[in-house]
């Protein structure tokens, strides 16, 4: 089967299975799609990651004749290095890109955000609120969002999508089209703008490198969790458009263009200095391995 047709009945298969996504929500009572998406990302995030654990493998197995480890999911221990090292480069990332805007003023640094302790309302466990409160609890609920996003977002789009492009275009083509197509599918993110979305089409380039270097998933996914996580819960910045529950206060004084304004640090020119920082160190660490 060519490529092409490999890449289209596994979105068929893909985007079918997310329909549970618009089933599920009925169950939670009368809400906008807008309050849904926002609130209980949990479960969206959750459907998305069964949905791709179950259709990358198929689509690996019947479409494509190989296994599913053949897309850079071989499990060792350099893969849990691979795992530790991006998560904590996306730390510096995260951290480097907050110290420069606090030294040019670009935000106001406020402190920490105090923890508290959720007190259920006669009884009755109420998700939204808890989610809205700084704690261990709601911080680990993040943790454990962005694991599965970063999980499910490379699998699918460095894992199936763009090694299946690579068969059927050849290596550059494929990283162009790959990385237009995860800046198109995030410019309809809350608060999104062309600067925003070509800034990510940069961070999709950063996530194949990392496939590139390695011919694994791994650095990739620990890197795409890693910057979800810091950026938004840790440093207090929105995390391509969204905003949740932070440990660090701060106050964004602008220009957005500069400081990422509402969309957060990939809508600021300076992460890219950043980004190429990065993706040299990446390199240093792929050529010790």
């Amino acid at each position: 089967m060519r490529a092409g047709w490999r890449i289209f009945l596994f979105l068929l298969l893909f985007l079918g299975f997310s329909t549970l996504i618009f089933a599920i929500k009925p169950m939670l009572g009368e809400m906008t799609k807008r309050e849904y998406t926002e609130n209980y990302s949990i479960i969206i995030i959750m459907v998305l990651t069964i949905g791709a654990s179950i259709t990358v493998p198929l689509a690996r197995k019947f479409f494509d004749k190989k296994s599913v480890v053949s897309l850079g999911l071989k499990w060792n221990k350099k893969a849990l290095f691979d795992i530790l090292f991006g998560f904590f480069l996306s730390g510096f990332m995260a951290g480097l890109f907050f110290l420069v805007l606090v030294l040019f003023g670009l935000i106001n640094f406020e402190g920490l955000n105090v923890s508290e302790t959720y007190t259920p309302v006669e009884g009755s466990f109420d998700y939204v609120q808890f989610m809205s409160i700084l704690s261990i609890g709601s911080i680990g609920i993040l943790l454990v969002e962005h694991i599965f996003v970063g999980y499910w977002e490379e699998l699918v789009f460095r894992g199936y999508l763009f090694q299946n492009m690579v068969d059927g275009l050849g290596n550059k083509i494929a990283i162009v089209m790959s990385c237009l197509i995860y800046g198109i599918i995030h410019a309809m993110n809350p608060n999104a703008g062309l600067l925003s979305s070509l800034i990510i089409v940069l961070f999709g380039f950063m996530r194949i490198y990392g496939f590139l270097l390695t011919d694994m998933l791994w650095l990739s996914m620990g890197m795409h969790i890693g910057w979800n996580f810091f950026q938004g819960p840790v440093f207090g910045f929105h995390a391509s458009g969204h905003e949740m529950v932070t440990v660090i206060r701060q106050t964004d004084l602008g220009p957005a263009w500069l400081s990422g304004g509402d969309f957060g640090p990939e809508g600021s020119l300076l992460i890219i200095p950043v980004i190429f920082l990065a993706m040299w160190i990446m390199r240093l660490y792929s050529r010790r391995k």
